[in-house]
């Protein structure tokens, strides 16, 4: 794995430079004398060297010599002070990071990746998780439902250990060629194959200095190998996530376009985060290529989306009818004992309590599909915000919010 060394023997700049990077997944390496560094500056793995100006015995023209008189030419940056800099820039640590963003390694996920990686569930610090994996010299097993991106996440996690390496991406059902070498193997469709045939597959890998990778739909990893796991969650579980990812993927084909930024309208964005996605990042993104290779407007809205892009947000309006459907059967079953042993009476009717048991939970599942987002929701049931607040209110309903 790449490394980034920080040489510094002040607490303060370890508090504003180190311990940060650290948190952030960048493979990091404290020194904190001159003979240290001199030692880290030789090392093969090392990339990158942050010098603190007031590190003792500093002599900053013998290190650019010697970084230079090294094959791997790890670049050294001297930072702050008076001494004759290299190249000087602030000890800050969004200085240290936009400096350590350009190493191999971490610093091979590019800005648009970083941005793409905070919104796929992961909570707070993706990159750490990411980093975890990249660490571990186990196979790798990455969970998932369809289009949720098991390829892109393996790909993250081999640029995070072996960025100069081969990344090789097998298809469901074709054959891995096996061939010595250096990098990542990453076998899609895992569900698809045998156990013997993963377990042969990741031996031989293994073997000729491959690292093995797998994708799979499958809630187990399969059995016979240690596997470090990683699950990806679907996006109906995060649904706070869906604006900003589909605002990422709009300045990402906007800008390969060629086409000024678009930007979508209230209503639009209400259909987005109200949008079930099963095929999850893969769909989204095909749905923004598709909205902007369509439509020339800068803003984008929802009343006029041509047919064949308004089509992708109503493709399981069928197999939502079936499920309704089943849903008849199923209530009619379970409610076929309450109505024949429920005698009338003072007080609620049964008419009430059973839709009022009905709206809840159909409330309670929409609220809870966007986030408690009450705007989205009011655009998934159809109804009013207003409608949908007093009627909460009245069903004893908490937790929504605006936006």
């Amino acid at each position: 794995m790449s490394v980034l060394v920080v040489a510094t023997a002040r607490d303060e700049v370890r508090t504003e430079v180190l311990v940060p990077l650290s948190r952030a997944g960048i493979p990091v390496r404290p020194v904190a004398d001159w003979e240290s560094l001199c030692r880290a500056v030789a090392g093969t793995d090392t990339r990158l060297v942050l010098v603190d100006s007031e590190l003792p015995n500093l002599d900053p023209l013998l290190l650019d010599q010697l970084a230079r008189s090294m094959s791997h030419a790890p670049r050294v940056r001297v930072m702050g002070g008076k001494r004759p800099p290299l190249t000087r820039i602030p000890v800050t640590r969004r200085a240290a990071e936009r400096e350590a963003m350009r190493l191999p390694g971490s610093a091979a996920l590019t800005e648009s990746d970083r941005d793409e990686l905070r919104w796929f569930g992961f909570g707070a610090q993706p990159l750490d998780l990411l980093a975890r994996l990249a660490a571990s010299p186990l196979p790798i097993c990455v969970h998932g439902e369809r289009g949720t991106g098991k390829a892109r996440i393996a790909r993250w996690v081999h640029r995070l250990s072996s960025p100069d390496a081969a990344f090789v991406e097998v298809p469901p059902g074709q054959r891995w060629e096996r061939v010595a070498g250096r990098g990542t193997v990453f076998i899609e469709g895992a569900h698809r194959r045998e156990p013997g045939e993963l377990r042969a597959l990741a031996r031989d890998a293994t073997a000729l200095g491959w690292r093995f990778a797998v994708g799979t739909r499958a809630v187990e990893a399969p059995t016979g190998v240690d596997w470090v796991q990683l699950a990806i969650p679907p996006m109906r579980a995060h649904p706070a996530d869906i604006r900003p990812l589909a605002t990422a993927y709009l300045g990402r084909h906007c800008q390969r376009m060629g086409l000024p930024l678009r930007t979508l309208d209230r209503e639009l964005w209400s259909l987005l985060v109200g949008w079930r996605w099963p095929g999850n990042h893969r769909e989204l993104e095909m749905f923004i290529v598709q909205l902007l290779t369509q439509t020339n407007a800068v803003v984008l809205r929802a009343k006029t989306l041509p047919d064949s892009v308004a089509r992708l947000l109503r493709a399981e309006d069928e197999a939502v009818g079936n499920d309704i459907a089943g849903f008849e059967d199923v209530a009619e079953a379970r409610l076929r004992d309450v109505v024949n042993q429920y005698s009338p009476g003072p007080g609620v009717t049964l008419h009430t309590r059973v839709m009022d048991a009905a709206e809840r939970a159909l409330f309670r599942l929409a609220l809870g599909r966007t986030g408690g987002n009450r705007k989205a929701t009011s655009a998934l049931l159809g109804i009013a915000r207003n409608t949908l607040a007093s009627r909460s209110r009245a069903l004893g309903i908490e937790g929504q919010k605006e936006d």
